[in-house]
């Protein structure tokens, strides 16, 4: 007799927890098999090939984590707002945030939409306001999992003494350390997205580029 299918949502719950426990190794069919107490042919049947698993996981996790602004915010505040929370919700989730390839950008676009909506409704043109998210969501995610990598290799400071240049960058590359819950973005994050944010009040303040 058949064994029966089990509910996607939990598939997709307990896959997120599984991806998140360093003990247990990567992600597997068969370990997430084990975990739900199904065959690996019933969990190919439900979700298909392990690339399409993590795509669910990937637009489960994100559209959850989809920030509500203010619609009372400026729009360079909402920016600076939303990609807080993109890079929260990256580090909440590191070995799932790991996979957000390009071609798993997708998976970000309902997390992007609140974002989307509030330059709009500051005036901006829809094809522009689509290019800022395009050009934030690229920068956020870059600058998150650059950041993973840094928990994950730390830099020996003293290997560059003597090299003022090299110290300061290196001192950047470590600056997570000063913020163990993560939650007070490294130097290099904040001062890389108000230099986006002043960009764009230059293109928009420019005599022959409207909003």
């Amino acid at each position: 007799m058949p064994r029966p299918l089990v509910d996607p949502q939990t598939i997709i719950t307990v896959a997120l927890d599984a991806m998140e426990d360093t003990a247990a190794g990567p992600l597997t069919a068969r370990g997430l098999a084990t975990r739900l107490k199904c065959s690996t042919r019933t969990l190919y049947q439900q979700m298909g090939k392990q690339e399409e698993l993590i795509s669910a996981l990937l637009n489960h996790y994100f559209v959850q984590k989809s920030p509500q602004l203010d619609p009372e915010l400026s729009w360079q505040t909402a920016v600076h707002r939303w990609s807080g929370a993109l890079r929260m919700a990256i580090l909440q989730r590191p070995n799932l945030s790991r996979h957000l390839s390009p071609e798993n950008r997708p998976a970000l676009i309902e997390f992007t939409r609140p974002l989307l909506t509030a330059l709009t409704a500051s005036g901006f043109q829809d094809a522009i306001a689509v290019e800022v998210c395009r050009s934030l969501v690229h920068v956020v995610v870059s600058l998150t999992l650059g950041e993973l990598e840094t928990q994950s290799h730390r830099y020996d400071e003293t290997a560059y003494e003597g090299d003022h240049l090299a110290a300061m960058l290196t001192t950047d590359a470590n600056a997570l350390e000063r913020s163990p819950d993560g939650k007070a973005p490294p130097p290099v994050f904040s001062q890389s997205i108000e230099w986006l944010v002043g960009g764009i009040e230059c293109q928009q303040h420019g005599p022959d580029t409207p909003l």
